[in-house]
C-alpha cells in the first residue's frame, strides 16, 4: 500500500480501513465495482417465475452467494423462522449457492439445512445448488427481496446485482454494503446476526408490495447512475489517464539539463 502509486478501495468504507494502514494520505481513490445493467434487469418478474416454476403469489426471499459461516445464511434461516408470513402457503426462501461434500463449505450447507430442519421450514426452503450465469439474472428478477446478510462485506456485489433487477434488498448495515444499498431508499439495511431485525425487515418488504416496487425502481436507478460496467470503466480510465499523465510530467522533470556547446 505505502508503494502504490495509487489505491482503488471499492467503497468510502474500505477506504477508511484502508487509510488507517498507511501513512502517505491522499493516495486512494474510491471506485465502486460495476455490474451488467444489459444482462440484469432484462427480465421482468412474470417471465422470471414463470420460467423457473414459481407460482405468480409466491413471496419470494433469495440468497446467493457461497456457503460460509461470515456471510450470515444462519441469521437468514432464522429470521425467516421468525417472519409474520410464516405459516402462510405463499412464504418461499431459495438460497442459491454451490457446495463441495466434505469441504468447509460443504460443512457450512450441511449445517444450514440442519438449521432449517429444526426451524420446520424445509418444506419453503430450496437449496438449487450453484447457479449458472445464465439463470442467475431469472432468480434475481424473479424474488420480491434478497437477502445479503454477512457479517462483513468489503463492497457486496451481489446486492448491486439484485439491484440492478430492480429487486430491493435487505443487507447487513456493515461494510460497503452501507454504500451500495441505500436504507429505506433502495432497501433495508438490519444489524448483522440480528434475525429479528432480519425478519422485520423483510417483512417489510413483503407485506407492502407498492412500497417494494418503488424500492426496487429506486435501486435499478442507483445502479444505473453509480455501479454501471460503462460509469465504473470511465472512472478508471481517467484515473489511468492521470496516472500516466504525472509519470509523462515527473520523467520530464527529471531529464538532465544539457549545456549548448
Amino acid at each position: 500500500l505505502e508503494t502504490a502509486q495509487r489505491i482503488v478501495a471499492t467503497s468510502p468504507q474500505e477506504e477508511e480501513h484502508m487509510s488507517t494502514l498507511v501513512s502517505t494520505k491522499g493516495s486512494i481513490d474510491v471506485i465502486p465495482c460495476g455490474t451488467d445493467i444489459e444482462r440484469f434487469g432484462c427480465v421482468d418478474r412474470k417471465a422470471a417465475r414463470a420460467e423457473l416454476g414459481i407460482h405468480p403469489e409466491t413471496k419470494l426471499v433469495l440468497y446467493v452467494g457461497r456457503f460460509d459461516q461470515r456471510k450470515g445464511i444462519e441469521t437468514l434461516v432464522r429470521a425467516i423462522g421468525q417472519s409474520k408470513l410464516l405459516g402462510s402457503d405463499k412464504l418461499k426462501l431459495v438460497i442459491c449457492g454451490g457446495s463441495r461434500p466434505g469441504k468447509s463449505d460443504g460443512k457450512e450447507r450441511d449445517r444450514i439445512e440442519k438449521i432449517v430442519a429444526e426451524l420446520g421450514i424445509t418444506g419453503i426452503t430450496e437449496f438449487p445448488g450453484r447457479v449458472t450465469q445464465k439463470d442467475l439474472p431469472s432468480y434475481y428478477a424473479a424474488a420480491d427481496v434478497c437477502v445479503v446478510p454477512s457479517h462483513y462485506e468489503p463492497f457486496g456485489l451481489v446486492a448491486i446485482e439484485a439491484m440492478a433487477s430492480y429487486t430491493p434488498v435487505v443487507a447487513s448495515d456493515v461494510g460497503g454494503l452501507q454504500f451500495t444499498v441505500v436504507n429505506e431508499e433502495t432497501g433495508l439495511l438490519a444489524p448483522p446476526q440480528d434475525a429479528q431485525a432480519f425478519a422485520n425487515a423483510i417483512d417489510r418488504i413483503l407485506i407492502d408490495a407498492q412500497w417494494a416496487e418503488k424500492l426496487g425502481q429506486a435501486a435499478r436507478k442507483r445502479v444505473e447512475n453509480k455501479f454501471s460496467w460503462d460509469g465504473v470503466a470511465m472512472q478508471l480510465s481517467e484515473l489511468y489517464t492521470n496516472l500516466l499523465q504525472q509519470s509523462v510530467e515527473q520523467a520530464s522533470l527529471e531529464q538532465p539539463m544539457v549545456a549548448n556547446s
